[in-house]
């Protein structure tokens, strides 16, 4: 346990075991991510073909079993740690921890319940978990995106992050300059230590829906565009536009996860996470429907902008939209 100005920040170390260390060398190396991101990335491609011949979800059911395998676990060991930060960080005790559901792979998400300890009152919080396999799992993807990006001949780039220290450092930063922007998003609290690379970010818990399981109306498209279009006023990209990451409390549609990308090209960051919006709301409702309301908040440019970015954007792996919905909006946009 070590201490530190203002509060004490307590620290777990555990030596990582040989093959630990073996199988962190080997997913680092240049060569091997090379080989495996172009297995990955054929057999990605290779799946989408079949789906569009025969109208099977082979690709949905390819990248739900890369999930299942590198998914990591909430073990024993780290219900314990983040047991301890709890109660000398947030003066909290009886606490009961969980997964937080959902379709969760770059972090392990959970809902801390407990009382605290000087009001006696129920509280809760969304603890996220992150660590150099997450990192790992972060460079695959991007690299795989890269790999989009260099068959659609777009301007666009996406950021790696080192280790899961960055990650919840990265994560802590976006929601804040959220908020400061008057996008609503959860309150961060800290980023702690769990001990080697496990690295803990504790949020405000936000009661309410997903976006994937709520009817999707005007109302809910136009709250949408207000948001995305706030966050490019102030140079936010979110880099992940799903409905996943939106949720509903009451009237209020929050943001989450936010991912890294290259702000450098900002027109470009603006055009994808457009883009990736207007597809997973195209998923959820009629094309001609979506676009009449991306109209109210966004330029003829904006749109044509987004609609090269399209093919892009269903590189995502969450998007699965028919040919026939991908043709009605990309005819749509340019209508």
């Amino acid at each position: 346990m070590t201490m530190s100005a203002g509060r004490a920040e307590y620290r777990y170390y555990r030596a990582p075991g040989i093959l630990e260390r073996a199988a962190r060398a080997l997913l680092n190396n240049f060569v091997v991510e090379a080989v495996l991101v172009l297995l990955i990335t054929l057999f990605y491609i290779g799946a989408s073909g079949v789906d569009h011949v025969l109208g099977t979800r082979l690709r949905r059911t390819f990248v739900g079993m890369m999930h299942a395998v590198s998914r990591d676990r909430l073990n024993f060991i780290r219900k314990a740690r983040m047991r301890h930060v709890f109660k000398k960080e947030y003066g909290m005790k009886k606490l009961k921890i969980k997964l937080a559901g959902g379709s969760y792979w770059l972090s392990i998400p959970c809902i801390v319940r407990g009382i605290d300890k000087k009001t006696h009152t129920e509280v809760k919080y969304l603890a996220k978990i992150m660590n150099e396999r997450s990192a790992v799992k972060h460079r695959y993807m991007t690299l795989m995106r890269k790999m989009g990006v260099i068959a659609e001949g777009v301007d666009l780039r996406f950021d790696e992050y080192h280790c899961g220290r960055e990650m919840g450092e990265y994560e802590k930063r976006c929601l804040e300059r959220l908020r400061d922007a008057s996008v609503n998003a959860p309150k961060v609290y800290g980023l702690h230590n769990l001990g080697a690379d496990d690295y803990m970010l504790v949020m405000q818990f936000i009661e309410g829906t997903p976006l994937s399981k709520v009817t999707i109306n005007d109302e809910i498209m136009d709250r949408l565009f207000i948001i995305l279009r706030k966050m490019r006023e102030n140079g936010i990209f979110h880099g992940d536009v799903k409905m996943d990451n939106f949720m509903l409390s009451g009237s209020a549609v929050y943001v989450f996860d936010c991912l890294k990308i290259d702000r450098s090209g900002a027109e470009e960051a603006a055009a994808f996470d457009l883009a990736c919006l207007l597809c997973a709301l195209a998923d959820r409702a009629p094309a001609e429907a979506v676009l009449a309301r991306a109209r109210q908040y966004y330029s003829a440019s904006d749109l044509e902008r987004a609609a090269g970015m399209i093919d892009m954007a269903l590189y995502k792996s969450d998007l699965e939209l028919s040919e026939d919905r991908i043709k009605k909006l990309k005819q749509n946009i340019t209508a």
